[in-house]
């Protein structure tokens, strides 16, 4: 598939799959020196945490219920210990893990974003994604909300992470999910395809399996239920060039429904993975 950089560059990129293992991904992607550049748009809102316009704000109101809700799943899945967010962004999830009583530290390598974060909420936070920073076994837990996507280093990431992970600790991805109603009706045009920022396109399959590679066992999944809306929102602005918050409502709620009763899974997933 080829699909057009809606958000900054307005360039093309191929996302191509293994005929083996069906993993996907963007190639070739930009490399390190040049991926800057394709973050830096004002549609990026979990780095500029804008709240202009009526988008943003329901964004951002939405965020803050998302962010109880992850809270609530963190305090189920671990213990009040230490916690890692892995592309924490401007802080807001970083900084409600501190409120409940975590000592939370996060990465973020956008120096935009790290510079809100700290300001905003005085937060411990590196701008080193290669996690070698760390000790051995020193989290209880480690969330990346959709930010494993992003990671370059695919598999070492993976094995640092469970590095510095203490025995029986949880990892929590959430990730979009390319075999969902949504992504196969609105195809090249479907917002989370996000190239070429979105180096990977996970399904339920290929996360699992790839996770398994490191022995990190997956424990259980969850749909996020508002982002299929949200996510459809978007792709109705990249197909037609109009925001239809009709069609986005429909179109999102017939993905939800599929995600509940059938195998696709829903636009956006949550995996909790053990060590």
């Amino acid at each position: 598939m080829r699909c057009k950089d809606h958000t900054a560059s307005k360039e093309i990129f191929n996302i191509v799959s293994c005929e083996t293992c069906s993993f996907t991904m963007t190639n070739p992607r930009p490399n390190t020196e040049k991926i800057g550049k394709y973050y830096d748009s004002e549609m990026y809102i979990s780095h500029t945490n804008n709240s202009k316009g009526i988008f943003n704000w329901t964004y951002q109101k939405i965020r803050r219920y998302a962010i109880k809700q992850k809270i609530a799943l963190l305090k189920k899945e671990s213990a009040k210990g230490s916690h890692l967010d892995i592309g924490c962004g401007t802080g807001e999830f970083l900084n409600a893990c501190k409120e409940a009583g975590f000592k939370a530290e996060g990465v973020e390598p956008s120096e935009k974003a790290r510079i809100k974060a700290v300001k905003n909420y005085n937060l411990p936070i590196s701008n080193d994604a290669s996690l070698l920073q760390y000790k051995d076994a020193e989290f209880d837990s480690i969330s990346m909300w959709h930010s494993l996507e992003h990671i370059p280093e695919l598999n070492d990431t993976i094995l640092q992470i469970k590095r510095i992970l203490k025995p029986n600790g949880k990892l929590i991805i959430a990730v979009p999910n390319h075999k969902s109603w949504d992504a196969k009706y609105y195809k090249e045009n479907w917002a989370a395809w996000d190239v070429p920022i979105h180096f990977w396109h996970f399904s339920q399959e290929t996360i699992t399996l790839l996770l398994k590679k490191s022995s990190l066992q997956l424990k259980r999944k969850q749909p996020m239920i508002f982002d299929s809306y949200y996510v459809s929102l978007l792709s109705e602005e990249f197909s037609s060039g109009k925001k239809k918050l009709i069609n986005a409502i429909i179109i999102g709620l017939i993905s939800n429904i599929f995600g509940i009763l059938t195998k696709r899974g829903h636009s956006s997933m949550i995996y909790i993975f053990e060590k």
